[in-house]
């Protein structure tokens, strides 16, 4: 295993975990592949990836969490693993625990690998997940009171029972159904621990129903489907820029919490799916 880029970087028991949780210390990231241009896509794209400009936009994602995050491991891309840089599907890490997934697509299969090294080497207690698991970390939701489990065309009832089993006496677990998104993440994600970014789409209206049966959410809808998925660290929101009415939504919740946003443009990832959670590790 090579490191590409470590920042000083130290993990012991003595450093717990920060409250609340999205006060993260630690961030692992994956470069781009070279073969990228081959990742998995639900659809082709009206225009095809520009390489340069989607290295150029992970590049700057990368940065951003190096600013805001001291101890930040960037790993090496593999091209045999044209999807790699979406490191958040190969593990869940919550309550100092850190699941090993064993992706629904065959194809990623094997990008686990050095991620499980990794997490291992820094001292978390692993649990990796064998036949008939199949889940993706783009369909697990920790919100520090809940972990909600999208069942999806990547992840099976199997992931659900598996997680409920190493977390349950940690935080309740419960499954949504996924439909009309590639993943749960692809249509919610975290503002605070009380307050969720949903799509104002027929998936995000679902899984809202589903949550607010069984959970005590507030949500924020915006139009654009990928500007759901926004990232939180510590003060700082990262939103996708280019989605004007979502970023005007975005950006009034945030200053209403006094929080700073930061806009990404990543449109060549949205090619192959990706969002902005997708490309780390945090925790």
């Amino acid at each position: 295993m090579r490191y590409i880029y470590l920042t000083a970087f130290l993990f012991s028991a003595a450093c717990g975990f920060a409250e609340p949780f999205y006060n993260y210390t630690h961030a692992i990231v994956r470069e781009l592949s070279e073969g990228f241009l081959s990742s998995l896509k639900q659809e082709e794209p009206d225009s095809p990836i520009d390489i340069e400009l989607a290295k150029s936009q992970h590049n700057a994602y990368v940065s951003t969490l190096q600013k805001l995050l001291q101890n930040t491991i960037v790993l090496e891309g593999s091209e045999a693993y044209p999807d790699c840089n979406f490191i958040e599907d190969t593990a869940i890490v919550a309550k100092d625990k850190a699941v090993i997934c064993r992706m629904g697509a065959q194809s990623r299969r094997g990008e686990e690998i050095l991620i499980h090294e990794t997490l291992k080497n820094l001292g978390l207690a692993c649990y990796p997940m064998d036949e008939p698991v199949k889940l993706d970390g783009g369909d697990v939701l920790y919100t520090g009171k809940h972990l909600f489990v999208g069942i999806s065309k990547r992840t099976n009832i199997s992931a659900f029972d598996a997680l409920s089993e190493i977390f349950s006496k940690d935080m309740d677990v419960i499954a949504i159904p996924v439909s009309g998104a590639l993943h749960l993440k692809s249509s919610v994600s975290l503002l605070d621990e009380n307050t969720l970014v949903i799509a104002d789409n027929a998936s995000g209206r679902a899984i809202q129903k589903w949550m607010d049966a069984q959970a005590s959410y507030q949500f924020v809808a915006v139009p654009d489907p990928v500007a759901s998925n926004v990232l939180r660290i510590k003060d700082t929101l990262i939103i996708q820029s280019g989605y004007p009415a979502s970023e005007a939504i975005l950006k009034l919740e945030a200053e209403s919490r006094g929080l700073k946003v930061i806009a990404l443009n990543m449109s060549e990832l949205i090619k192959a799916d990706g969002a902005l959670t997708c490309g780390s590790l945090l925790f």
